[in-house]
């Protein structure tokens, strides 16, 4: 329905905000449309890593994340955020 078209404002996947200073790893679904996942997760329609699971995809944005807010805190927000993204629900 309508709330399917929504517009994401970040990653469905990793939780990367789709603001205007990431706007370009916004991927692209295989039609031309603007895909709900990023560029570092999403490639031609398909998931770059499929088998990862979500305390993985944790531990890989955690020491990124870390560098700003701090590991502990990176942990807790993705532990947080993560489950409601599409991808993990």
């Amino acid at each position: 329905g309508m709330m399917e078209m929504a517009e994401v404002s970040m990653c469905q996947s990793c939780g990367l905000p789709f603001n205007r200073e990431h706007a370009h790893f916004i991927a692209t679904e295989p039609d031309g449309s603007r895909s709900i996942y990023c560029t570092n997760c999403y490639k031609s329609g398909k998931f770059i890593d499929p088998d990862m699971t979500m305390e993985e995809m944790i531990d890989t944005i955690v020491p990124v994340l870390g560098k700003s807010i701090g590991k502990e805190e990176a942990r807790n927000e993705m532990t947080a955020l993560l489950p409601t993204l599409k991808r993990w629900k």
